[in-house]
């Protein structure tokens, strides 16, 4: 199987999307790992898996619609596999596992068995990285990281410093962003699980950034500089996952009906936007780019 991801933006061609099947009873606010789960299971607004397999199976239908080739993990028995994003990733040629954190581990057995033959790169010991913090830019990777001492211990810290390290290693060809985000067990507005829930590059050489979710206003700056325009959200949208979009073409983007400024904002600058709603996914701490892991994109 061919794999190849240069941008996050360039035609996709090939992509693992995560499903709702047989996904076990709902967590517990007590063994749930992420705020967004946390703040639905205490409102009762936790996602019925039903709905939850409905809208994964809508977005798959919506990217085959659009000529992409697409993959789902092999189906493990009471095991929740919607997000397949922070299982793997491919940068370049080269396929990499993540390492996730303990609950999450045994979702690798779903995907491992549909990757075919292609070589998987292992993280080395004491590495933590997960594909939700790694953005891949024209020459560049963004990963968020998590540095201070203070947040390293929380259970949304989910990519440590030996992961840049390792990225760093792997890719001598590329700069290596290393930025550091707001992190809280408890509440989604003030944690970004992942780097692309506070920014995500557009195909037309913009981006989307949440500020107020960056630790370091120099970190923010040093990547906003990239870019020719900022679309900014509120830690509000973050929180909802606005950033957390997937590009199908360099002017093509998935998106969640329900963002109305954000996708006023990018049919201004000339997207076409595919209204995919994904509300119900939403309350599981993801949305687009979290649901899909891309294997191929047009260089």
């Amino acid at each position: 199987m061919k794999i190849g991801i240069s941008n996050e933006w360039a035609p996709l061609k090939r992509v693992m999307v995560g499903h709702g099947m047989s996904m076990g009873p709902a967590p517990s606010v007590e063994t749930a790992y992420d705020p967004t789960s946390k703040h639905h299971l205490k409102a009762g607004t936790y996602p019925l898996p039903e709905k939850v397999e409905e809208q994964l199976d809508h977005l798959a239908k919506c990217l085959i619609q659009e000529g992409i080739e697409v993959i789902r993990p092999l189906n493990v028995p009471q095991l929740e596999q919607v997000f397949a994003r922070d299982v793997g990733m491919v940068i370049d040629d080269i396929f990499i596992r993540s390492r996730m954190i303990e609950e999450r581990r045994a979702e690798w057995n779903g995907i491992s068995p549909q990757l075919g033959d292609i070589p998987v790169l292992a993280l080395p010991d004491k590495a933590d990285l997960e594909g939700g913090d790694v953005v891949v830019l024209e020459g560049a990777i963004a990963v968020g990281v998590t540095r201070d001492p203070s947040l390293t211990a929380l259970q949304t810290a989910r990519t440590n410093q030996a992961g840049v390290d390792f990225l760093r290693s792997t890719f001598p060809q590329r700069d290596i962003l290393a930025v550091e985000l707001h992190k809280n067990d408890e509440d989604p507005a003030q944690c970004a699980l992942h780097l692309d829930c506070a920014f995500m590059p557009l195909g037309g050489g913009e981006a989307i950034m949440c500020r107020d979710a960056f630790l370091s206003q120099g970190q923010f700056d040093a990547l906003a500089s990239r870019f020719s325009d900022i679309i900014d959200i509120s830690t509000e949208e973050a929180a909802l996952l606005q950033s957390n979009l997937l590009h199908v073409a360099p002017d093509v983007v998935l998106m969640d009906p329900r963002f109305k400024r954000l996708g006023e904002a990018l049919r201004n600058r000339g997207y076409r936007l595919i209204d995919c709603p994904m509300d119900q996914v939403g309350k599981m701490g993801g949305l687009f780019r979290c649901t899909t892991l891309p294997l191929l994109r047009l260089s």
